[in-house]
């Protein structure tokens, strides 16, 4: 499985961050695979030079979820690239949060800002992607603050990984064909 119909998820970098994106893409990948069989792969990435969207005015981060000026504007970056889940690495929010998975209705995406931990793209792509909610699980992907997951990598339960399998954008794969 991978994370897309056709394509894959594709990383936006606001030039002045500057994120490990195979890091996020092996730490997540580590956790899908061991988990649910799946695979994560990235379609494009490509920075961007949009200082105002460095840090981000947002004063939730829950569904549904009001959308301010600068969320709309990132939101929009990447959607020419083929990719229906895009990840933006940004600096950060006003609201304090190390990511972010809240969207604008039509545009699936997160956002994983600069003091993010090793598991927070893996989080935020986790609640994009088959709806996952937070557990109170502090083993499992979706507990929160992701910097306080105990026994890494953490894991994921067989419900969280149906949901993943049953999402839209992904697609399905025979083992052992190319």
């Amino acid at each position: 499985m991978t994370i897309t119909d056709e394509s894959g998820t594709l990383g936006t970098v606001v030039q002045g961050h500057n994120p490990n994106l195979q890091s996020h893409l092996d730490v997540a990948n580590e956790i899908y695979q061991r988990e649910c069989d799946a695979w994560i792969y990235c379609v494009a990435s490509v920075t961007v030079d949009r200082p105002e969207l460095l840090t981000i005015r947002q004063n939730d981060c829950g569904f549904p979820h009001t959308t301010s000026d600068e969320e709309d504007d990132l939101f929009d970056l990447g959607r020419n690239m083929n990719a229906d889940v895009v990840g933006y690495f940004i600096t950060g929010d006003t609201a304090g949060f190390a990511g972010c998975a809240a969207h604008p209705a039509g545009r699936r995406g997160f956002w994983v800002g600069s003091l993010a931990s090793p598991f927070t793209f893996a989080h935020e792509l986790t609640h994009v992607i088959g709806g996952n909610s937070h557990v109170d699980d502090d083993e499992n992907l979706m507990f929160t603050p992701t910097a306080d997951i105990q026994n890494p990598p953490p894991n994921l339960s067989r419900g969280q990984c149906n949901s993943i399998s049953a999402d839209e954008d992904i697609e399905r794969c025979e083992r052992g064909i190319a």
